[in-house]
């Protein structure tokens, strides 16, 4: 049977964001009217010719609101996956579909909940693309709603006892004492024949005559105990109707709500409401059940609201703000001898008072796009729907042309009204580009382009692999991950001021921060961050940096004399951030830390202090968190390092090296012990300690927070000194671990490894060597607390005659050909060519996810190329200086670009446009300059970096002892390098005299640029 859908307005947010084609709904609708009893109104009614079509969403909400429906059920939603996603005007929708979510789009349920029904929600599951299940707190019983769509009558009896078997399955797991609605469109006519089947039909019957399907939901509500309610009550049989052909002749009943047969008293009535403006041959079908819902308690905490910090980026509001806060601080001024916790408070209530006085909270209110003559075409369709309906088979052929006109008519103005909505956020985009606010700009192109819209909620799995859908659930189940990760209670005590392990004190000041040392961190701090739970925001603070540092002067003194801080300094909020692989699983998640603004204030005064000091005492093979280090010197050098050995015959062996949990399993024990041998004072480590030392987190989980978790373990993601932390800790480790000479030769000197943080390389000639480097790894990170994951641990070797394993703890390792290394794929035979195929395929990527950007008309020309060249371009280009680039990789670059740009201005053939012009017109260069530009800088920068550098070494470095093959040598990055430096009459040590100047170097580059690829 072939039908038609129609689409619930209720959706409207919903069907943004998925883009689903079609629904069949049922919904229980709950409406208080009475104090003595709540009125639980179940509809099922209607399938939808397309989800995507804007106008439905919208006018479908209204109708839903005023039949006050509060759980309505929906049937082929075409929807894949599962998930819980929020909607316009507070609904929230669940929802079901098939598990591969590539898979074509068909069958699919939801349940649509009202803001009071989701309050009510207990915990909901998906169980199929045909089945959902959700259960809700009442006064009286928990009910359970399970809301189906069966298949036709006419599909194959495979299907039907597929269906059967796990609806059975499913009500057999519902606690007994439930009261459970089944409702949705079950494909079923029950005939009108009650006789033998008083014990799950009503005397009224239902229209039309049993079919197979009847007869199998009939069984269904007998072997479970329940009543179908449209058998229930007198209606004309006009009211019974819930499904009309599309001809108009053929009438019938298939949508039904059952109820548990005990509570049918409780069923007061269910009928259609064919005055519903649902756009759809489906009738909407409405139970009203006398229930009252409950809220179950809600323990958790919200989060606090958010100021409005936009608006002191208008001058008028900034300087408000600054006599707000200035006034606070004379009134603090006059207060003295106040304890460290009083202070704070009395600091953070002068913050929180001038942004109430003059930013006031976020209201983020939804942007209603449909325009009044939109409207009007809606209630004119509705007026006619409901002259149509004392017609049923014989609708007068002018009323049913208007209809078709109108239905025509509302699509059309819908789209108009959303490309006009599109075109104003084009607009605010033009504007935000003049200003160069390129946060907001962003903002705006992801609205565009569909990713700024909410991302579905999706389920989460517990320790067993059991489906957590409900916040509370989820939320109890961060709480318990997070502790898992974060709070691992240490045996051996923290060596306290213990600082026999350090050579020598470094040159650090440890006295307190002068006012124009916390003006300047203050200043330094990055905007447009989230505050912590003193709900503070660094914009506040910079907004009057003087003032910021005169309120925290006094506090920061004491801290330094004391050594302690605020205990709320010590509380942070922790936000998820998901990784790769499946997000139902927290490991595949990182917990990223908020902390109050103050203390990242005390942070950066901290980190300014001790970093010039510090670095020059890491090792030079760490390059993560170090000015004037990039991902690309340890990707060239660890290129040059596989093409030399490849063609020169060496053997290389490399073990990429991953963690687990890095930053969160550092023990503070050694972190301390880390920085008293690195020579920093005790004052520094004392208030590093206090910052750190009883800390507590709570975890965000929609708005909510979890019960605190005690911090025992690792730096705090989010902290501006964690990055130092950890890599001080690690090049503890790895000065060990390299004790005993085991790497190759390079230089004067010997390569053992490459790091970047964590991301380590380990190098060796052999692989046993390379096998004992990674045990002595193994053994000193583990002192640390750290613990190398051995399933993402693998190796890599180059020009190997060796088939052993690499073992580590009587495990092998798996060995590759290929490593994304830092972004970068790097290959055993050496060459980029997979490299620069994966970068055109994810800039491919990111072009087409910018597609309603390019498309817009009112976006101005220069706005979609600087967004070219920032979102599309930079990941085009990452690790361009260590490309060794062909011409057939350069013209495939150049194709890609030239292609995207005659789509941004719309040249299409058999229009055409020279390259050269096309350029000119979107002021861009050719591929082959741009990339020969960045190289050469790069270049330029690392040799200024002196001799002892390890990626300056690779430029002139050849394996020792090794013999290159007859015939012509292989085309390497280094060898393109020095064919372009002789073609400009010069050697590398010219080029590196040369690279001293920095005028004469960019004089040089500029030559450079000109030289074509080889």
């Amino acid at each position: 049977m072939r039908v038609e859908k129609a689409v619930l307005t209720v959706l409207a947010a919903a069907v943004w964001a998925g883009g689903c084609q079609a629904a069949t709904s049922a919904s229980v609708r709950l409406c208080g009217r009475k104090l003595s009893e709540m009125m639980s109104r179940v509809c099922h009614e209607y399938n939808s010719p397309s989800w995507d079509d804007p106008g439905k969403t919208h006018t479908n909400d209204y109708t839903t609101k005023d039949y006050n429906i509060q759980i309505l059920g929906l049937s082929e939603t075409r929807w894949n996956g599962f998930g819980e996603e929020s909607a316009d005007y507070g609904t929230t929708l669940l929802y079901s579909g098939k598990e591969d979510e590539g898979a074509s789009k068909e069958y699919g349920v939801g349940l649509l909940l009202s803001r009071s029904a989701k309050n009510s929600l207990l915990d909901w599951k998906p169980i199929s693309e045909r089945i959902i299940v959700a259960r809700f707190a009442s006064r009286v019983r928990k009910v359970t709603v399970v809301q189906c769509y069966a298949p036709t009558n006419a599909a194959a009896d495979e299907n039907k006892s597929k269906f059967y078997d796990l609806l059975e399955a499913t009500l057999k797991c519902v606690r007994k004492q439930d009261i459970v609605i089944v409702m949705g469109d079950m494909n079923a006519k029950m005939g009108s024949n009650c006789v033998d089947r008083t014990h799950y039909m009503g005397p009224f019957g239902a229209i039309g005559e049993i079919n197979e399907n009847g007869e199998l939901f009939g069984e269904l509500c007998s072997n479970h105990g329940l009543v179908i309610g449209g058998t229930l009550f007198q209606h004309k049989e006009c009211h019974k109707v819930t499904w009309i052909s599309p001809d108009g002749v053929t009438r019938n009943q298939i949508d039904h709500i059952a109820i548990s047969r005990t509570w049918r008293s409780s069923l007061l009535d269910v009928r259609n409401r064919r005055g519903a403006d649902i756009d759809s041959d489906h009738h909407l079908v409405l139970g009203e059940v006398r229930l009252r819902l409950a809220i179950p308690s809600r323990k958790s905490e919200k989060t606090a609201r958010r100021f409005e910090v936009e608006k002191l980026r208008d001058p008028v509001y900034r300087e408000e703000f600054r006599l707000s806060l200035r006034n606070q601080f004379e009134l603090l001024e006059e207060l003295e001898d106040e304890q460290m916790e009083e202070s704070w408070s009395r600091i953070r209530t002068a913050f929180t008072r001038a942004g109430e006085e003059v930013l006031g909270y976020s209201n983020r209110r939804r942007e209603e796009w449909m325009s009044a003559e939109l409207w009007q075409a809606i209630n004119t369709r509705t007026l006619i729907k409901a002259q149509m309906l004392p017609h049923p088979g014989a609708c007068p052929t002018e009323l049913q042309e208007r209809y078709r006109s109108l239905r025509s008519s509302i699509r059309k103005l819908a789209r108009r009204d959303r490309r006009r909505a599109y075109d104003e956020l084009a607009d605010r985009a033009n504007s935000a580009a003049n200003r160069k606010d390129m946060r907001e700009l962003y903002g705006i192109t992801k609205r565009i382009s569909g990713q700024g819209s909410r991302t579905p909620k999706k389920p989460l799995k517990d320790r067993n692999g059991r489906l957590l859908c409900t916040s509370g659930e989820q939320l109890s189940r961060w709480t318990e991950h997070f502790k898992t990760v974060l709070d691992r209670t240490q045996t051996e005590p923290s060596p306290g001021g213990d600082v026999s392990g350090g050579d020598k004190l470094l040159d650090i000041a440890t006295t307190p921060p002068s006012f124009t040392e916390i003006v300047v961190a203050v200043k330094h701090l990055k905007s447009g961050k989230a505050p912590g739970i003193d709900n503070i925001h660094v914009d506040m603070l910079k907004a009057d940096a003087p003032t910021t540092a005169s309120l925290l002067y006094p506090l920061l003194t004491r801290i330094w004399e004391t050594g302690v801080v605020p205990a709320e300094w010590k509380q942070g909020l922790l936000v998820k951030v998901p990784k790769k692989g499946d997000l139902s699983q927290c490991d595949n998640w990182r917990g990223i830390t908020l902390l109050p603004s103050a203390a990242k204030v005390l942070a950066k005064i901290l980190l300014n202090r001790i970093l010039d000091k510090v670095s020059p005492t890491l090792r030079e093979e760490q390059a993560g968190f170090r000015p004037g280090r990039s991902c690309a010197d340890h990707t060239n050098t660890l290129r040059i390092l596989i093409e030399q050995c490849v063609e020169w015959q060496s053997e290389l062996y490399l073990a990429f090296v991953d963690f687990e949990k890095a930053f969160d399993t550092v023990k503070w024990s050694a972190l301390w012990s880390s920085l008293y041998r690195r020579g920093i004072p005790s004052a520094i480590v004392r208030i590093v300690q206090s910052l750190y030392e009883g800390s507590t987190c709570r975890v965000i989980h929609e708005k909510e927070l979890g019960l605190p978790i005690n911090i025992t373990a690792g730096v705090k993601q989010g902290c501006l000194l964690s990055p130092l932390l950890f890599i001080i800790v690690l090049d503890d480790v790895m000065r060990e671990v390299t004790t005993n000479v085991q790497g190759i030769s390079w230089g004067t000197s010997v390569l053992e490894d490459l790091d970047y943080a964590d991301d380590i390389v380990l190098i060796s000639p052999t692989l046993a060597q390379l096998e004992a480097k990674l045990e002595k790894l193994r053994d000193t990170a583990d002192q640390m607390g750290l613990r190398i994951n051995r399933r993402k641990t693998v190796d890599m070797r180059v020009k190997s005659t060796d088939t052993d394993p690499l073992v580590l703890e009587n495990e092998s390792l798996q060995t590759v050909s290929r490593f994304v290394y830092l972004g970068s794929t790097v290959t055993n035979q050496g060459g980029t060519d997979e490299d620069v195929a994966a970068r055109i395929n994810k800039a491919k990527a990111a072009f087409a996810q910018l597609r309603p950007v390019w498309d817009s008309n009112v976006l101005k020309r220069r706005v979609k190329i600087s967004l070219f060249n920032s979102v599309v371009k930079s990941v085009l280009l990452f690790g361009c200086e260590t490309w060794r680039v062909t011409k057939g990789l350069m013209n495939k670059l150049q194709v890609f670009v030239n292609k995207s740009l005659r789509s941004i201005l719309r040249i299409f053939w058999p229009n055409t446009i020279r390259n050269v012009d096309l350029w000119n017109v979107c002021k861009q260069t050719s591929i082959e300059q741009e990339i020969a530009l960045r190289k050469w800088r790069w270049i330029g920068h690392t040799i200024r970096k002196g001799a002892e550098s390890k990626a300056s070494i690779a430029f002139e470095w050849k394996p020792p002892g090794g013999h290159r093959r007859r015939g012509r040598p292989v085309h390497t990055w280094r060898r393109t390098v020095d064919g372009e430096l002789r073609a400009q009459g010069l050697s590398w040590t010219e080029a590196r005299a040369v690279a001293e100047d920095r005028t004469a170097w960019r004089t040089l580059v500029k030559a450079l640029c000109t030289t074509g690829v080889p």
